[in-house]
């Protein structure tokens, strides 16, 4: 099944359509939790932020969980796997603290309503465990997706990550590093981005979730967006593809990555 976009003018269009959709899904969902899937980086960016003005005019997100896709990892002096300090801009953790739930938190707060208190992130120790975790909880309400521009990873997947993979610990290729470094100024040079991550698999997000939302939005994401409009199932060498084979697709893009 190929999806058919929807083309919005520019990424803070694109921002506010998508809080609408999570706002919207939140309010006909019912439980304790709310479950958000989210990728750290440029893209979903402005849909952080359209919730936390949401948050501000009153809406009530306190039920929101963050669960984040992905995070990178070094290894520690006994040779152990553990996530990057979180206190490091290119931390996903840390990016969910700083620019997700922190304003939708402090928003919240401003307007005299409860805030969401909960991130979650893999462990890379034992990335099972993210998986027994989601659905314990039931599974994401809504996953948002992005794609990597020039070689399509989704989370930390890389191109050739099988269609059945499931949480787990992955080397990242340069073609994601370099995308990471224009997300990240301070990594001014490759050598100075992580070479493994933690993930959540191909399967993960196609399985674990009800609903998926891939936003694509730049002229640096054109061919990412040709791509993910072009397919019918799942291509291993763009694994941002698995958004056609996920429950209730969408693909909302801007103008710019639409080549209009």
């Amino acid at each position: 099944m190929s999806l058919h976009p929807t083309v919005l003018t520019d990424a803070e269009a694109v921002g506010d359509a998508v809080a609408e959709m999570v706002l919207d899904r939140l309010r006909s969902t019912a439980g304790d939790r709310f479950l958000l899937g989210c990728p750290g980086g440029r893209t979903a960016a402005p849909t952080y932020r359209a919730l936390a003005r949401h948050a501000a005019a009153g809406a009530d997100l306190s039920r929101l969980v963050i669960v984040m896709m992905d995070e990178y990892i070094v290894t520690g002096d006994d040779g152990t796997l553990r996530r990057v300090d979180p206190e490091l801009s290119y931390s996903c953790l840390g990016f969910a603290r700083r620019h997700i739930l922190g304003p939708i938190a402090d928003a919240s707060h401003a307007a005299g309503i409860a805030a969401p208190t909960e991130v979650w992130v893999p462990d890379p120790a034992d990335p099972e465990a993210y998986e027994e975790q989601i659905e314990a909880a039931g599974g994401i309400d809504l996953f948002l997706l992005a794609s990597g521009a020039s070689d399509g990873h989704i989370a930390f997947n890389q191109p050739g990550t099988a269609r059945t993979s499931r949480s787990h610990v992955t080397q990242l290729g340069e073609a994601t590093r370099r995308d990471n470094m224009g997300t990240f100024p301070e990594f001014t040079s490759l050598d100075m981005v992580p070479t493994h991550g933690v993930t959540v698999g191909i399967d993960t997000i196609a399985a674990c979730s009800r609903e998926v939302v891939m936003i694509v939005s730049g002229e640096h994401k054109q061919d990412a967006f040709a791509r993910i409009a072009a397919a019918d199932a799942y291509e291993a060498d763009w694994p941002a593809t698995i958004a056609v084979e996920c429950k209730s697709p969408t693909l909302v893009a801007d103008r710019a990555a639409a080549g209009q």
